[in-house]
């Protein structure tokens, strides 16, 4: 996992996000430090979404389901990493740049994990929003 920092703009007013890239299952120490979490898993890989459900499961063991912000994204093309952020500490926010190889969606590559069941999952979760990534096309990369 990595950490990160970046600042952005909201109704106006300036916030500093820090970010940590976690790897694995929450337990109790990242329970309690996160205000909110980005589940994220591949649109044609059954494995990663049932593990986003397993995720969810144990972090809503350690805090209570409207305690902590969420959002699902589901991404065309295999999870990759996040690109290390740039800047030597001057004071301009690092740029987060996902890393995902070319969308892998195709007929001999289907989609395994339909709209409906990715919003029916998140309205599960409670305080959850939902978004479907391609990299290819910009769809919802810098949200």
């Amino acid at each position: 996992g990595g950490q990160f920092k970046r600042e952005v703009m909201v109704d106006g007013q300036s916030h500093l996000l820090l970010i940590r890239e976690e790897g694995g299952a929450p337990d109790a120490k990242f329970a309690s430090w996160a205000d909110a979490v980005i589940f994220v898993f591949s649109l044609e890989n059954e494995s990663s979404f049932e593990e986003v459900t397993q995720l969810h499961a144990l972090l809503s063991g350690y805090r209570g389901a409207s305690e902590v912000a969420l959002a699902l994204v589901g991404t065309q093309g295999e999870l990759g990493t996040w690109e290390p952020p740039h800047g030597d500490g001057d004071g301009d926010s690092p740029r987060l740049t996902p890393m995902l190889p070319p969308d892998k969606i195709s007929s001999s590559n289907p989609r395994v994990i339909e709209d409906a069941r990715a919003q029916a999952l998140c309205g599960d979760m409670k305080r959850c929003l939902y978004y479907e990534t391609c990299a290819t096309y910009g769809l919802n990369v810098d949200r």
